[in-house]
């Protein structure tokens, strides 16, 4: 594929169409796979400059995923997009066992053979922020953190009991990790920060996520 913007892959059938919708709003023509295409029907799309992939993994173990995941990501690479994307839900309800972001990040690495990922967990749009590394969403027109959700820490398969985000990924995977918070967004010094997590070998990078203009 030529000039492709973005090729991302959907944890769910759900949020694989929430960012399918986004793009197109954004003015990025966007087609969505429930499958691995063959070069004749990808070929049909050539006006696109973003593909999508909807998986499951959200509802899968680790197992699962070092086969199905790898394979999947593995085709994204070939079609060279600047930017290759694994979309999680902003609850980031997950668990070492089930849907595990931690070991998703590891396939990714391992698959585009990159030394840091950066993750953006936070969507203002549903009232989902991420600040100094913890996890809020509304319900009801209330502010919660995640692991006091009335939902979200009582999810019947991936309760969230940790709001920390870094603690809570730290049990899916032993890759290091480090934060850009808020303050350090808000400033001057913010690409420095970035860059010092680089160099000290950090390997998933935290974004904090508190408005609009911070996911921007």
């Amino acid at each position: 594929m030529q000039n492709l913007l973005l090729s991302y892959y959907g944890d769910d059938l759900t949020g694989s169409t929430d960012v399918m919708e986004a793009l197109e709003l954004g003015g990025v023509p966007t087609v969505l796979f429930m499958r691995q295409p063959d070069e004749a029907l990808l070929s049909q799309f050539g006006h696109c400059r973003a593909i999508g992939l909807a998986g499951t993994s959200r509802s899968e173990t680790p197992q699962w995923m070092d086969t199905h995941l790898r394979g999947a990501l593995a085709w994204l690479r070939t079609l060279n997009a600047e930017i290759c994307h694994y979309k999680v839900c902003s609850t980031f309800d997950s668990s070492p066992t089930i849907g595990s972001i931690g070991r998703a990040i590891e396939i990714g690495r391992s698959v585009f053979s990159q030394d840091s990922v950066p993750l953006v967990v936070g969507a203002p749009q549903l009232k989902r922020y991420t600040a100094f590394g913890h996890l809020f969403a509304a319900y009801r027109d209330k502010y919660y953190r995640i692991d006091r959700h009335p939902v979200m820490s009582r999810h019947p398969t991936t309760p969230m009991d940790e709001s920390d985000l870094l603690i809570h990924l730290s049990r899916q995977t032993d890759l290091a990790s480090g934060l850009v918070d808020l303050a350090t967004l808000q400033s001057a010094s913010r690409s420095e920060a970035f860059d010092r997590l680089l160099a000290d070998g950090t390997n998933i990078v935290l974004l904090d996520i508190a408005s609009l203009e911070s996911q921007a």
